[in-house]
């Protein structure tokens, strides 16, 4: 696997949840950074051995009988104990934290991480595994590396930018976009590696992504606009972009990089989404998008969280489970952009508030009406559910059920949804699944349908206009009765009634 980055460190291995009276010292360790995202640390043969034993030791219970001293070359002895509890005290409680290597390069930079799977013994690297063997060295996985470059004369300035190396995302010409009203924006580059020019593309390095000028407060912060913009992309794509590393830049005197962070961790697998917008679209759409780059659209209830909703359905193979979570992102969206319905009164405040009076005074009157034990203790908890809706006032609010206030929501952004459930039907299909646990319907034949609708409604609300891809069902003559899709390409927005029209139904996106 290609290297990104590689350096030679020096420092502590130890505990990294509580204080370690014995650390073990590493020198001349080599740190490597691929492009796939994972982080090794090679270490001789020797250190390789005390760092297992030290695992080992650490890992299990040690007593000793009371009253006895004991000594490091007995330990061995004192960990299984066949004594009554009365006799043994213990002398080390089994360690069950993370462990973390410590110290800084020869260049001087300040290096933490993670030892992935600390509990396992460290081995030797899968592609090399002979030739390290032979030269007398191991690996060590790690995650949550962190390098800082030490730079203390630039403490006082701020953040100028941060990139951010991403995988699964093929971006075909570099581009800019300002983002919501700020001077702010995001600069998306291609990253050519060795492996992506391979037939295995899926899992690397493959675009890197910059955000310059982001104004952060105590609610918005470079990772909130990084993650809302990889959402953006996973939806664009149809696939689970992920990020693989993270590099802060500050301006002095000169532009400087101060600090480098590696999650070393595995990267979702490659993902089954549609590719809604095909690459040559993917400028217009993040330019357009990024203007509702915003805390008030990208909210944790609301696109920001029904997209993670979405997402979820590139990995799930089953359709009811997809077919559920779409229902989940429709849900989502309705509560985050309806909740206002649920804050109106039928009745002024003034009138709501005798009314209730009147309604707890009758039921506390009642009791003293109930001498029956049984109709007593059923009294009671009707009584408490009485005031307990009095409390939340949810008799005086107005309700609808789910089918109205979507069609509401779809009214609201003009989201055409009449040429795939003109009653909403997939509802009772969700229903059906959830209470039911059982299927009357073709659920993959809906699930198409139903991934169109939700791609619409998100390209709605984030005033999306320009070419898109939707399912459309291929009629042809299958012997078993089995349904065959394919994809279109659309510009939206678009009329529903105007749908069957040969121009608008089958464009060709370039």
């Amino acid at each position: 696997m290609e290297l990104k980055k590689q350096f030679t460190f020096l420092g502590l291995f130890k505990k990294f949840h509580e204080e370690d009276t014995q650390p073990i010292e590493i020198n001349d360790a080599n740190i490597y950074c691929y492009v796939n995202g994972n982080v090794l640390c090679e270490i001789n043969s020797q250190v390789n051995q005390h760092i297992n034993d030290k695992i080992s030791d650490e890992f299990v219970p040690i007593s000793k009988l009371k009253g006895e001293t004991i000594k490091p070359a007995d330990i061995m002895q004192f960990r299984k104990l066949d004594r009554l509890e009365t006799e043994i005290e213990m002398v080390q409680q089994p360690y069950d934290g993370d462990y973390e290597i410590e110290g800084k390069t020869v260049e001087g930079w300040k290096i933490k991480a993670i030892i992935a799977d600390a509990n396992f013994p460290v081995t030797f690297g899968v592609d090399n595994s002979k030739n390290m063997e032979q030269q007398g060295k191991s690996q060590v996985r790690l995650r949550d590396l962190d390098i800082d470059y030490n730079l203390d004369s630039l403490e006082e300035g701020g953040t100028e930018e941060i990139a951010y190396g991403l995988a699964n995302i093929e971006v075909i010409d570099n581009f800019k976009a300002k983002i919501g009203n700020l001077e702010a924006e995001v600069c998306i580059e291609s990253v050519s590696t060795r492996e992506r020019e391979s037939s295995n593309k899926s899992g690397i390095l493959s675009a890197e992504m910059t955000l310059r000028n982001i104004r952060e407060n105590e609610q918005d912060s470079y990772e909130n606009y990084c993650a809302w913009l990889i959402s953006l992309l996973s939806l664009a794509s149809g696939h689970c972009v992920d990020k693989i590393y993270r590099i802060k830049a500050v301006r002095s005197e000169h532009f400087q990089i101060k600090s480098e962070y590696w999650s070393g961790r595995k990267l979702r697998s490659e993902a089954r989404g549609i590719a809604v917008i095909q690459s040559p679209d993917l400028y217009l759409f993040i330019q357009q998008c990024a203007k509702k780059l915003t805390r008030e659209t990208f909210s944790d209830k609301g696109v920001g969280l029904a997209l993670t909703w979405y997402i979820d359905t590139f990995v799930s193979p089953r359709a009811e489970v997809n077919f559920l979570l779409l229902c989940t992102v429709l849900e989502s969206l309705k509560e985050a952009y309806f909740i206002k319905d649920s804050k109106k009164k039928l009745l002024p405040k003034n009138i709501s508030q005798k009314i209730r009076k009147k309604i707890l005074d009758v039921v506390s009157d009642c009791q003293k009406e109930i001498d029956n034990p049984d109709v007593l203790e059923k009294y009671n908890i009707f009584s408490s559910q009485v005031r307990e809706s009095c409390e939340s006032g949810s008799y005086n609010k107005i309700k609808k059920d789910l089918r109205t206030s979507l069609q509401e929501m779809f009214k609201t952004y003009s989201v055409p949804y009449e040429d795939l459930f003109p009653g909403l039907e997939f509802i009772k299909i969700r229903n059906d699944i959830v209470h039911k646990g059982f299927k009357k319907v073709d659920v993959p034949l809906e699930l198409y349908k139903l991934s169109n609708l939700v791609v619409r409604v998100f390209l709605a609300i984030l005033e999306y206009h320009g070419n898109y891809m939707e399912y459309i069902k291929i009629e042809i003559d299958d012997p078993l009765g089995r349904s065959k899709h394919g994809l279109i390409c659309r510009s939206f927005p678009f009329i529903a009634s105007e749908d069957n029209t040969e121009s608008n139904s089958i464009d060709t996106c370039s």
